[in-house]
């Protein structure tokens, strides 16, 4: 009998974790709870402080997905959640700043709706191949997410010009989502622990 694998004994821990209720869960709902105050501040054009606060929601992004792991509390459930908050956060984003800084779209927003176009077409194709969106968390989307947080927060905090840090932070959101877009059409099984499409899938048990 093959010993069972780390990647096997994980799995298996992450199937007892309960439906909800663990601390990265209520840290993720944390940011979906945030999003409506967010909205009041964009309303308000409050931009300063609505830098500050998707700074918060961000850090919570990141500390949500390292608890779960260093606690070994990992889900689909978990990770489908923190999939939606990410979603609906950014496309809050995406309309506050069309409100707050129409300049940026009006410089660069034809390469904004490619980019747009490619992730929706990429939750289309992982939802037709394994009913599920695209929530695989690869190492390239969450870099993407991490400089896209740092772009968002200049754009509301200051007025400086945003090309060069725009792609920077444009480039690493189309390697992000292709990699993603690669991993649904190739792989015959996806899950949240995929990590990266150069990473090999873990033998049976």
């Amino acid at each position: 009998m093959q010993t069972t694998t780390v990647q096997e004994r994980k799995r298996k821990s992450a199937e007892r974790v309960p439906r909800f209720g663990t601390l990265p869960d209520f840290i993720t709902l944390s940011r979906l709870v945030l999003t409506p105050v967010l909205w009041v501040l964009a309303l308000v054009g409050e931009r300063q402080l609505l830098g500050i606060l998707v700074a918060v929601a961000g850090f919570t992004d990141v500390l949500d997905g390292f608890l779960a792991r260093r606690l070994g509390r990992t889900s689909r459930w978990g990770s489908q959640l923190d999939s939606v908050a990410d979603m609906v956060l950014v496309a809050s984003i995406t309309i506050w700043l069309v409100m707050l800084r129409p300049d940026f779209y009006r410089d660069h927003g034809t390469v904004l709706l490619a980019w747009v176009a490619l992730a929706l077409f990429t939750l289309l194709v992982g939802w037709i191949r394994f009913r599920r969106f695209a929530d695989l968390h690869l190492y390239s989307a969450k870099a993407a997410g991490f400089v896209g947080y740092l772009f968002v927060i200049y754009l509301l905090m200051f007025d400086g010009p945003a090309a060069p840090f725009f792609y920077v932070a444009i480039g690493a959101a189309f390697a992000g989502t292709g990699e993603t877009l690669l991993v649904m059409l190739t792989r015959s099984n996806v899950d949240e622990r995929v990590g990266s499409i150069l990473r090999r899938r873990p033998p049976a048990a």
